[in-house]
């Protein structure tokens, strides 16, 4: 536990806080370091639970010993010469029962302090859903997906799981790397957004929006950094990254909201349309085959359904999870 001013926010220290022996200087440096992350609240949490248990102002081996000495006037020890030590035998055993408390004190403190966070593993199922993790970092997880990750982070990196499709916004920490595990690669970053594509029997990719990524092929172990603007495909050569084209945004427009097309013919439109909502598009008839140039931007389904329409002439049929699409052409 450090703050930004190397000064230590240890055990020892917050223990004296809870017992009001801090001074002011180290009160404020406390209270600083409980706002800049929520486990270190939780830390706190701990302690004070502990001193609730264990009253440490009072495990003082004198007092204790005062304490008692009074019990012993009215019956004085009969010692033997030849085995002087056992005048010294109730203050012993008084130092060694306040010794075997403070030793099962470090234990639970080592304990407490070394426990495993507790893991989360997030479903979005029909929806899209947002996290927010504990070092700050925002994730859009796509419909259908799963992530994997600790309540709170420790040890050397932040690493988290994916199973689907996801959007991060990494929070910088160039202390702790942030980690994205999915079963074929691996996606390492300080701090940057970026979205992640790990649908098995799918095509697998990375596309970097900010910042800069290295992802790792965990079969082939090999890796390719990737800057703002590029994008690395699983399987494909790691010698030179591949810029990322606009089709390649579209594919995280369920996050961004924003769909663009340029001479794109209908079939690969509607496609995309489906990918974003949650929907399947089925086209008949010519319209198939229209080439169209449109954007799409902050609109419902029905919004871009709506725009459709007013292109071209058409018809559309919709229940709860199919979309049909009937024109005579363009």
């Amino acid at each position: 536990m450090e703050n930004s001013n190397n000064h230590i926010v240890n055990e020892e220290l917050l223990t004296r806080y809870l017992l009001g022996e801090a001074t002011p200087d180290e009160c404020a440096l406390v209270e600083h370091w409980l706002e800049a992350a929520p486990e270190n609240k939780s830390s706190l949490r701990r302690i004070k639970t502990m001193l609730d248990m264990v009253n440490l102002s009072k495990m003082n081996v004198d007092d204790e010993w005062q304490s008692f000495k009074p019990k012993l006037k009215n019956k004085p020890l009969e010692v033997s010469l030849d085995v002087p030590q056992k005048k010294i035998s109730v203050r012993y055993y008084a130092i060694a029962a306040s010794l075997f408390v403070l030793i099962g004190l470090s234990v639970y403190f080592a304990f407490f302090f070394n426990t495993v966070p507790k893991e989360v593993v997030a479903e979005s199922g029909e929806i899209v859903k947002e996290i927010k993790l504990a070092d700050g970092t925002n994730i859009s997880l796509n419909r259908n997906s799963v992530l994997q990750y600790p309540e709170s982070f420790t040890g050397d990196k932040r690493l988290v799981k994916l199973n689907g499709e996801a959007f991060f916004e990494v929070a910088h920490d160039s202390a702790k790397p942030f980690v994205v595990e999915t079963e074929q690669f691996t996606v390492t970053v300080l701090g940057t957004s970026f979205y992640v594509s790990a649908f098995e029997g799918k095509t697998q990719q990375v596309v970097v929006e900010s910042g800069t990524v290295k992802c790792q092929n965990l079969s082939t172990g090999e890796s390719i950094v990737l800057n703002a603007g590029e994008k690395y495909i699983l399987g494909q050569p790691v010698n030179e990254p591949v810029p990322a084209s606009q089709k390649d945004m579209n594919a995280y427009a369920w996050k961004t909201a924003r769909l663009v097309f340029v001479d794109e013919n209908m079939t690969a439109i509607a496609e995309s349309i489906g990918q974003t909502y949650g929907c399947q598009i089925i086209l008949k008839g010519p319209i198939k085959n229209c080439i169209l140039t449109v954007n799409f931007e902050d609109l419902t389904l029905d919004g871009v359904l709506n725009v459709l329409q007013t292109i071209l002439n058409i018809e559309i049929r919709k229940d709860s999870k199919n979309i049909e699409i009937k024109g005579d052409g363009c």
